[in-house]
């Protein structure tokens, strides 16, 4: 079996906490990445507390990374915050250029970083990053966070492209997912229950459903580049 080496930004909780595991269960070494105060105490898990919105924070932590054997060679970038799910015309400018530049800026800058050595080396690589769901059609009240990850979707067709044949670049678009933070906002009252409706499959995901997809496309679909793939359901399916 070959070794892979993968780093997981946001892995410390939600989506990105269920892709370690995933990872872990087929033996791989993973780096986390990840802005939290304390280091999750895990087996075969290196932790860095990284700010995934400065660059020189980014590429230190990734040379930490790469002089480890296996050096990286998979990549998932699930960090990210919340919108701020409120009318266009109330956007805060600044809160607004502070979610495009964790998501699309930080997504940037952690790829960049772990593909500069794998292409120089030629050696072969997969990448994964998170869109959403919110990235298809038009939403209310979605556009800061909608519209940053509608543009991670299209900075992953193009680094797909600028990168192959070497590293392969793909990407999930979560669909609504039963993640520690929803559940919270359904244990205080939050109602699902038109979500679930809408839903074909009549369900929110799981997270490990979602990091199930996830290793599937880093590291199954060797034939695979460019795509967005959204597990949702069937969310994005359903017309009028």
């Amino acid at each position: 079996m070959v070794a892979h080496h993968a780093v997981v930004t946001g892995g410390a909780g939600g989506i990105g906490a269920a892709v370690v595991e995933r990872f872990l269960d087929r033996g791989l070494k993973v780096s986390v990445f990840d802005l939290g105060e304390s280091a999750p105490a895990r087996e075969g898990v290196d932790y860095y507390r990284v700010d995934v919105t400065d660059r020189g924070a980014v590429e230190s932590a990734m040379a930490q990374a790469s002089a480890q054997s296996p050096a990286p060679d998979v990549l998932v970038t699930s960090h990210g915050i919340r919108g701020s799910f409120v009318p266009a015309l109330e956007l805060d400018p600044e809160r607004l250029r502070r979610l495009f530049d964790v998501h699309v800026l930080g997504t940037f800058l952690v790829a960049s970083a772990f593909a500069r050595p794998l292409l120089a080396d030629g050696t072969n690589g997969s990448i994964v990053t998170i869109s959403s769901t919110t990235a298809y059609g038009g939403w209310h009240r979605q556009a800061d966070y909608g519209t940053a990850k509608a543009a991670v979707r299209q900075l992953t067709s193009n680094l797909a492209m600028e990168w192959a044949p070497l590293i392969r670049v793909t990407s999930v678009a979560p669909g609504h997912t039963r993640t520690p933070m929803v559940q919270d906002l359904i244990d205080n009252g939050y109602d699902i229950s038109a979500t679930e409706a809408r839903t074909p499959l009549g369900r929110l995901c799981t997270p490990d459903e979602m990091a199930r997809s996830i290793e599937n496309l880093a590291l199954d679909a060797t034939f695979v580049t460019g795509v967005c793939l959204p597990v949702d359901g069937g969310w994005t399916t359903v017309g009028k």
